[in-house]
């Protein structure tokens, strides 16, 4: 299989005093938000962030999903707030009232139409200023709020704070931009009410990255999460045989930060794609891309055109070839997970540090 993708940056020492200024601008923002100087805005029902420290590749989407779908069996009326990034639009757009897309990815962000697409009876809204789009939210008759990559955007008030680490990588290589992909210096794990670390089913978590959790939040509730395929689907929304689509050469296409997690999805399928495509993360697909692809496919015989789902909503209706979804599902290992969740939401006293500790 052949990969096709971009130069990644280096690290250098001369990059280092930029990332130390940086890394001290966002402790100072943080201090100034924990402080009350900066205000944090409180939505009228209950909010839970999910977030991480690095720039992508912990499995956002799919977690959030999750939450909502379990939120929703269990009574609750969830709506999703994202910022929608790389939209071309700016201030509150509604995704969707819970009856799959009213915009596309341009308008909408790729992310947050791809959610829409999969979680009827789920309202999504894409606003910058979170707080904005809480009360259309709220307005559209949720009373609970998933914040999508949340973890940073201190400016609306969470009840639950939860922070997902990739198991493989949890802190991005411990560097900050320019240098790394780390968003925040590690003394922010203080701020989780709980982290999940996950990809577990590829990686264990790192003694050190426990000790390093230990040192900045002692006794914060720590989970593991499985992540892994829920199948392939079509243009349509109807599932694909594994076997129908391994049988013909196809290739493959990503625009997100992990890709080698997407790599390591289609080997666990026993699914090898003529050529691997990878894309920056949320990338704008352009006419030279997709006559790239389009090439690759003519050039190695593929009939197929395999993606991910935020890159799905983007490649649809666009190519020659037919484009299929590889979908993902979490699994929470530890049952106090939930519990937990509940007990925050409905404000039960020192609920942060129920959960037993792994």
């Amino acid at each position: 299989m052949k990969t096709t993708g971009v130069t990644r940056r280096l690290w250098s020492p001369a990059l280092a005093p930029v990332s130390a200024l940086y890394g001290r601008a966002l402790e100072a923002r943080a201090r100034l938000y924990g402080s009350g100087r900066l205000a944090s805005a409180r939505a009228v029902c209950p909010v839970v962030s999910v977030g991480n420290l690095t720039f992508g590749g912990t499995g956002k989407t799919p977690f959030v999903e999750f939450l909502a779908r379990r939120f929703r069996f269990e009574g609750k009326r969830p709506a999703i707030l994202s910022r929608g990034y790389r939209r071309r639009s700016t201030g509150v757009v509604v995704v969707s009232r819970g009856d799959g897309p009213l915009v596309g990815p341009e308008e909408g962000g790729d992310e947050p139409v791809a959610m829409a697409r999969k979680l009827p009876g789920v309202p999504v809204v894409a606003a910058e200023r979170r707080a904005e789009g809480a009360r259309v939210a709220i307005d559209l008759g949720a009373d609970l709020l998933l914040l999508d990559d949340g973890y940073q955007h201190l400016a609306l008030a969470r009840d639950v704070n939860l922070l997902l680490l990739d198991a493989a990588d949890p802190f991005g290589g411990g560097r900050l931009p320019p240098a790394g992909r780390l968003r925040e210096p590690l003394s922010a794990l203080a701020r989780a009410d709980a982290i999940v670390f996950t990809r577990v089913n590829r990686a264990d978590p790192p003694p050190e990255a426990r000790a390093t959790i230990e040192r900045w939040n002692p006794g914060v509730p720590v989970f593991t999460a499985r992540m892994r395929s829920a199948g392939l689907w079509d243009e349509s929304g109807s599932p694909v045989a594994v076997s129908r689509l391994a049988a013909r050469r196809f290739v493959a296409v990503c625009g997100i930060a992990n890709a080698a997690g997407f790599a390591a999805s289609l080997a666990e399928l026993e699914l090898r794609p003529e050529e691997l495509f990878d894309f920056p993360d949320h990338h704008r697909y352009g006419r030279r891309d997709l006559e790239r692809i389009q090439g690759a496919a003519d050039r190695t015989g593929s009939a197929w055109i395999l993606t991910t789902e935020k890159d799905a909503v983007k490649l649809e209706g666009k190519t020659l070839l037919p484009v299929v979804t590889l979908r993902l599902e979490v699994e929470v290992a530890e049952p106090g997970f939930f519990p937990l969740l509940f007990a925050r939401i409905s404000g039960e006293p020192g609920a942060s540090r129920k959960a037993s500790r792994r």
